[in-house]
């Protein structure tokens, strides 16, 4: 008898542990806002690529790619303005500019020191001149979709 309420009460236990598994299942828009507490904004799968840096292959030199495609093209542009000055000046100029999900660069502000503020337009120009000569750009990819993004490229400008 002991025998038959220990092998009964071990399958009752048994049977009363696989009654009670309770999955819990939450709802979309439950689902939605725990992704979206864990996404990170700040970063992007991947910067956005000109046309002429597709065939890297490392995220890292693909990123370098971009910034020193827009840097160069920056300072060829400098160097072809035929702004003629009677001193020299080094500064550092900050532009912010957006890259929105079509590929499309944007200024969005540039800060100038004092030295050179009176050269602000010249330089918005130069900037806006460089952006419309440069290879097809491809948007950035957060998560495979194309996102916009945000840059702040210091620039050093120096007439030497």
């Amino acid at each position: 008898m002991r025998k038959t309420s220990l092998i009964f009460s071990f399958f009752f236990f048994l049977a009363c542990d696989l009654d009670f598994k309770i999955s819990k299942k939450i709802t979309v828009d439950e689902f939605i806002n725990d992704e979206m507490k864990s996404f990170n904004w700040s970063e992007v799968d991947q910067f956005p690529v000109f046309e002429n840096c597709t065939q890297i292959n490392e995220t890292s030199k693909k990123n370098n790619c971009f910034i020193r495609t827009i840097s160069d093209s920056l300072s060829l542009n400098f160097i072809k303005n035929d702004l003629i000055l009677n001193r020299t000046l080094i500064d550092t100029v900050f532009i912010k500019f957006k890259v929105d999900k079509k590929g499309i660069i944007e200024i969005e502000n540039i800060e100038i020191g004092e030295k050179i503020l009176p050269y602000k337009e010249v330089i918005n120009q130069s900037f806006v001149k460089t952006a419309a000569n440069l290879p097809k750009l491809y948007p950035a990819i957060k998560r495979g979709q194309e996102v916009d993004v945000t840059f702040d490229l210091p620039i050093l400008v120096s007439t030497e």
